[in-house]
């Protein structure tokens, strides 16, 4: 089963697919590819690339704008992640919380320093960092950092946490001019800071490559974050008022 996403919107999809009770890989196309991976119709997994389970799956838009869906039959065998309707409507309810607050943060992979203590040293730490030392879910955390960054109690360092990547140029991930500062030894940040480029050209070139067929451990988590950067860098103004939030 193939199809556009404008012929067939997502969530009428998934009523299908769960009211079916068919098992197999639902893949969705777009900005942002993702899946989900149905048993009998109830929801056993899914998310981007190589990050999968509940909170990658909230991070995925349920009116995704465009693109195009595949539906794989296949054996799988596994746990319903959640019953089908709470599930549904936790994942809209967190997948519109993302939404609000990425505006005033960008991504989880940018880099705060200040006043709470999760963020602090003069180095700072990204705001998945410190959900992963909180143990705390990552919703909560970004949503704390975004308050605290509209308050002024955060400041942004100008660094990502996809800065420590370190690769090597590849014909297969296009011509740009981030590939004449690769060498398999300088990581993207030390890219960034020498100046020749900016963090939009090397994150254009990074969301490039993931998008051609760059794998390595993590991609899943950097081409989400990579693409709410990139939407905030869209938008006329990334600072909303305190409001929007």
């Amino acid at each position: 089963m193939r199809g556009l996403l404008s012929d067939l919107p997502l969530l009428g999809l998934l009523e299908l697919v769960h009211t079916s009770r068919q098992t197999g890989v639902l893949s969705v196309s777009g900005e942002l590819p993702y899946t989900v991976t149905f048993s009998q119709g109830e929801v056993v997994g899914g998310g981007v690339l190589d990050w999968l389970g509940l909170e990658a799956l909230h991070t995925c838009p349920l009116s995704p704008w465009g693109g195009d869906f595949g539906f794989e039959p296949r054996t799988i065998a596994g746990r319903p992640l959640q019953a089908y309707r709470p599930l549904l409507s936790e994942w809209a309810r967190v997948s519109d919380e993302w939404e609000r607050v990425c505006r005033p943060l960008g991504s989880p992979s940018r880099v705060f320093r200040g006043e709470p203590a999760l963020f602090g040293g003069s180095e700072g730490r990204s705001v998945r960092a410190a959900a992963r030392r909180s143990g705390r879910p990552l919703i909560e955390v970004a949503a704390e950092a975004a308050q605290a960054a509209q308050a002024g109690r955060l400041e942004a360092t100008g660094s990502h946490a996809w800065f420590a990547l370190v690769l090597r140029p590849s014909p297969a991930h296009g011509q740009h001019p981030v590939t004449a500062f690769l060498d398999g030894q300088r990581n993207l940040g030390e890219v960034v800071r020498r100046g020749d480029l900016g963090v939009d050209e090397v994150r254009g070139y990074l969301l490039q490559a993931i998008r051609r067929g760059l794998r390595f451990p993590g991609s899943g988590w950097v081409l989400r974050d990579l693409v709410w950067e990139e939407q905030a860098a869209r938008r006329p103004s990334a600072r909303p008022s305190p409001g929007n939030l």
